[in-house]
């Protein structure tokens, strides 16, 4: 046990191959713990309600939030009616129960009904959704009119108690640009495999469709171009907390590119000075072996060793080759739109800001528990609730 000042539910958000609650896959080896410990069971071991939410397998962001609010609250997922209305879908998809009862709204002792959102990796631009819609709603959604889910009104900030992102997809991965670079047409085999989990009849016509929606199109969003874009359409929550964790499976080799501080507000290597300074100097990011390169070896690879100047494609330089095995390491840290302070205490926290924790020495799938031991991985997630359930709430 560990005291606390709220046990507010906790949702663990899962990335791109996720999975929650609901497949049956997830009772002997769930996302959050696979071959380690369960994540879900060490949170609710502490007296908080812990829950993992499910996603349609090619959603892209917006419609991964629509999932997930309709899961939390309960009711059908509704994508809304402009948003269906652009991208040629159904408006209404699955019904839940919900995770939280009368979630965001003010229970008998005079406090809101809240959630923490744990998102890993394309989990992260979710859960930020989530909490911004939740305050700020959306324009669109209202301008079509009618009937309008409570999720696109917005006015509900107090809903979201905190957003901790693992590894998180917070401004955009070079990993599928290498890797249609590298294997062209991987986009494509990527689209058909999600569509087949998906389980529905689809067509090459659909997967071409698909591919041409930029907005809605998952492998864009993930991307450089497409996280940009994202960032610049959302703001932080003001009565929401950021916590950041990353991590770094990767080493310079060659010793060429300096030490980089934590948080990239006070790292000068990421000027255009320095990146033109870098163009033409050997540098030689690969796995590093001794801190959990091991298992994501050939993506880490790939990412650290892909470079772009052309125009058609956005900039990739060596800057960003340090990663996580899935995520170059300085796009999760904390946006680089948002505001961000390195975590110094839980009494120094603020709502709608950002703290950036340590860089961990180690790769995006040890948030998921492989090849962690058991014990340091629960400790891991005890230490976060420490500081997510002591937070000052005014």
């Amino acid at each position: 046990m560990i005291d606390k000042k709220s046990s507010y539910p906790v949702i663990l958000v899962p990335g791109v191959l996720g999975y929650g609650d609901d497949v049956k896959l997830s009772k002997v080896m769930p996302y959050f713990g696979t071959m380690s410990a369960s994540a879900a069971k060490t949170i609710r071991s502490l007296d908080i309600p812990c829950l993992t939410a499910t996603f349609t397998p090619a959603a892209g962001i917006w419609e991964r939030t629509c999932e997930l609010y309709a899961q939390i609250a309960g009711g059908t997922v509704d994508y809304g009616a402009a948003y269906s209305k652009r991208n040629g879908i159904p408006r209404y998809g699955k019904t839940y129960d919900g995770f939280v009862e009368d979630w965001g709204k003010l229970n008998e002792f005079g406090k809101y009904n809240k959630v923490t959102l744990v998102a890993h990796a394309f989990g992260a631009p979710v859960a930020r959704m989530l909490a911004y819609l939740m305050a700020f709603g959306s324009q669109k959604e209202q301008a079509e009119g009618g009937d309008v889910s409570p999720l696109f009104l917005g006015g509900n900030s107090k809903a979201v108690h905190a957003v901790v992102t693992l590894a998180g997809n917070n401004d955009g991965t070079t990993l599928i640009q290498a890797l249609e670079d590298k294997m062209p047409g991987a986009t494509r085999k990527l689209t058909d495999l999600f569509f087949k989990m998906k389980g529905d009849y689809y067509t090459d016509e659909d997967v071409e469709e698909y591919l041409q929606k930029s907005r809605s199109n998952m492998f864009y969003e993930m991307g450089l171009d497409g996280m940009a874009d994202f960032n610049k359409r959302i703001e932080p929550n003001p009565d929401t907390y950021y916590f950041a964790y990353s991590a770094e499976a990767t080493r310079d080799y060659a010793r060429l590119l300096p030490k980089r501080k934590i948080g990239k507000y006070e790292n000068p290597f990421t000027s255009k000075s320095y990146q033109r300074s870098m163009k033409n100097k050997r540098e030689l990011t690969l796995p590093d072996l001794r801190h959990g390169g091991l298992p994501v070896a050939p993506t880490a690879a790939l990412i650290g060793t892909y470079k772009n100047y052309l125009a058609d494609a956005p900039l990739a330089t060596p800057v960003m080759h340090p990663n996580d095995g899935l995520i170059n390491t300085d796009n999760t840290l904390a946006p680089s739109t948002e505001a961000v302070r390195a975590y110094r205490s839980v009494n120094d926290c603020y709502p709608g800001e950002w703290y950036q924790m340590p860089i961990w020495e180690g790769n995006s799938l040890g948030y998921l528990g492989v090849f962690q031991r058991p014990d340091k991985y629960r400790d891991f997630y005890i230490d976060m609730m420490k500081i997510i359930c002591n937070l000052i709430e005014e």
